[in-house]
């Protein structure tokens, strides 16, 4: 029998309120007649993070959260109290402010379209010229600002990778970063020019091809792992109306999981 909430609280699990904060207060909500205790996202976020909708990595839960381990701790404390555990799910969009913390936006700047999560991203790279068009500058004057140390562009604090082949010891950093697959252009332009899908108007959240089989499939595999071992007994799915298909995500969402039953 499908189990369904009777009443939820919600607990915003920040890198000050980590997991185990969060299980130290389920006595406390089972006393009070809470049903399920409700998560926010726990998968890992761009670093500093308090909200965790800016997911880095959708395959691992947060360590700065948490981690695993205290995941497990929670969810055990709440099944032991009768408590069902419901967690936040982002199918839309990955936090890419930081690109060095984002292992799939960092592998498809380094190698461009070849890159094995090209596909996760909704990137028009014929409008780009080939390139990802990134808008985090200032002005064009910004480039003669960058720099590079360990094998790496940096524009400030903003580290870029540089695509394999691309680098010889007597390069200039001007010269390296006209061979990369991004180009970066001034911030005000991102609404005219930008070539990869966005959530809403937020450039530094990156749009995930979730209408896609094999990338839900792909971005989906920590959360289809909590449903089906049993970890988590609900998801709530953050904007279902900024999905391409919505209906269609759901579908395939309760085929990965076999739909979440309680006991």
């Amino acid at each position: 029998m499908i189990r369904v909430p009777r009443s939820t609280y919600r607990l915003q699990v920040t890198p000050t309120f980590l997991l185990s904060h969060a299980a130290a207060v389920l006595d406390y909500l089972h006393e009070l007649g809470v049903d399920w205790v409700y998560l926010s996202p726990v998968t890992r976020a761009v670093e500093g993070s308090e909200h965790g909708y800016d997911v880095a990595s959708p395959l691992e839960i947060d360590p700065l959260r948490g981690g695993e381990a205290a995941f497990q701790v929670l969810a055990d404390a709440a099944h032991r109290l009768g408590m069902g555990v419901m967690v936040d799910t982002v199918p839309n969009h990955q936090g890419i402010a930081v690109p060095q913390q984002n292992p799939w936006w960092w592998s498809v700047l380094e190698q461009g379209p070849a890159s094995p999560h090209a596909r996760a991203f909704d990137i028009d790279w014929e409008a780009g010229g080939g390139q990802v068009l990134l808008p985090v500058l200032g002005s064009e004057a910004d480039l003669e600002g960058l720099r590079l140390e360990g094998g790496l562009l940096y524009l400030g604090d903003l580290a870029l990778p540089v695509a394999p082949g691309t680098l010889t010891p007597t390069d200039t950093a001007q010269q390296v970063y006209s061979r990369q697959h991004y180009r970066l252009i001034p911030w005000r332009e991102g609404d005219s020019r930008l070539n990869y899908r966005r959530f809403f108007t937020i450039t530094t959240l990156a749009g995930v091809r979730a209408e896609d089989p094999a990338v839900l499939e792909a971005s989906h595999q920590e959360t289809v792992r909590w449903v089906r071992s049993g970890l988590v007994d609900g998801l709530r799915i953050d904007h279902p109306d900024g999905l391409r298909d919505p209906g269609g995500y759901l579908a395939e969402l309760q085929r990965l999981t076999g739909g979440v039953h309680g006991g």
